[in-house]
This record gives C-alpha cells, sequence and structure tokens, in this order.
C-alpha cells in the first residue's frame, strides 16, 4: 500500500490537450515547433508506440510541476533521471548482453540527457529536466523489461558471486531463474491440490 501512494505521489503523467493550444511558454522560454517536432521524432525514434507531445501539454506539466512541493517536484524528477542511469550502468556492464536495436535506442535516450540546451534548457529553475524526465517517462516501456532482468541479476551477482566468463555469470543467474520458477511452479501445484476435497475420516476417528 506505501509503495502504491509513493508511485502515485511521483506519477508523471501527460495531460491532455487544452483547448489553448496557443500556449508555449515555460519558464522564461518558449517552445518552437521545430524543437517539438524534434523532440518528437527522437521519441518515435526510441519508442515507435510512445504518444507525440505538443508544446500545450508540456506547457500544462511544467505549471504543474511548479505547484507541486519543493522536494516531491524534485523526487519526480530525481526518480526518472535515476532510471536513465540505471540504462546507462547495463549499457556499459561488460557481464550483460544488450541486443544492438535496444542498445542504440538506449543510446539515443542516454545521448538526449546529457544535452544542456534542448527541449527545455536544463538552466531553467525545476522545469529544466522537465523535458528529459518526460522522454524517460514516456520511452520506459520499450525498456522496463530488460532493466529488470538487469536489476535481478545484479542483484544475484553481488549475493552469490557466480565465477566464470561473463557468459557464465549470466548462465548462473539464468539457471537460478529457472530453478526458481520451477519451485514456484511446485508450491502452486502443492496449493492446488491441497483445495481438492480430501476424503472423508474412516469411521472409527470419525469425531461425533
Amino acid at each position: 500500500m506505501n509503495n502504491r501512494r509513493h508511485d502515485e505521489r511521483n506519477a508523471l503523467r501527460l495531460p491532455p490537450e487544452s483547448r489553448d493550444s496557443r500556449r508555449r511558454q515555460v519558464g522564461t522560454i518558449a517552445l518552437g515547433d521545430a524543437a517539438v517536432n524534434r523532440f518528437n521524432r527522437l521519441l518515435a525514434h526510441i519508442a515507435p508506440n510512445a504518444p507525440s507531445v505538443s508544446a500545450d501539454q508540456v506547457v500544462t506539466l511544467a505549471r504543474w510541476l511548479e505547484q507541486q512541493p519543493q522536494d516531491q517536484a524534485v523526487a519526480i524528477l530525481s526518480e526518472r533521471l535515476g532510471r536513465a542511469e540505471h540504462l546507462r550502468r547495463m549499457l556499459n556492464d561488460s557481464d550483460w548482453d544488450v541486443g544492438a536495436d535496444t542498445r542504440d535506442r538506449a543510446r539515443m535516450l542516454t545521448s538526449y540527457l546529457q544535452q544542456v540546451d534542448d527541449l527545455i534548457p536544463d538552466d531553467q529553475p525545476l522545469v529544466g529536466h522537465l523535458d528529459d524526465a518526460l522522454l524517460v517517462e514516456l520511452s520506459w516501456p520499450a525498456f522496463e523489461g530488460e532493466t529488470r532482468d538487469y536489476a535481478d541479476f545484479c542483484r544475484f551477482r553481488a549475493l552469490e558471486r557466480p565465477r566464470g566468463s561473463s557468459t557464465e555469470r549470466r548462465l548462473a543467474w539464468e539457471t537460478a531463474c529457472l530453478a526458481e520458477a520451477a519451485l514456484l511452479q511446485q508450491r502452486r501445484g502443492v496449493r492446488s491440490r491441497s483445495y481438492v476435497a480430501s476424503p472423508g475420516l474412516p469411521d472409527f476417528i470419525r469425531v461425533t
């Protein structure tokens, strides 16, 4: 329950379009069509299923962020940037084999985050990293599965300290995952059998 409340408080949702599509001011800068289009093209390359954004939606989100308590607003941005850092560590980890397509798209994302003068320049107070966080949020479904597996592998590697080459260490993790899945399946089978009606007690031990 506490984790659910935390997730709700740190949610970063793309707002619906406003009727006033002329709003473009974020901080001290105005969002131009060319900059918004570049952002959307990059987003489409990174995550083809992600929704495109409009200047008005970014403005609405920026105003909403500025209305949050300072520590909460910082936490919302930091959580997304932390995901990107996890993604960067995954790319640089020689023990983890990232597919070429995923690696290319992940590098597009991390490269954008390193830019200072992007859709919203980083020197804008508070909202300067909103576009970075929004790019991570909207593209994250394309990386979520693999980054979750990588986090599990890192926990396994830290606890079990498997030896051998990179391939052997990853194989050890995969073997452990399969063993855990088999054990879980066995436990589910035991629980399901326990629900089957048991035969009646013999008459000589039946309680009357």
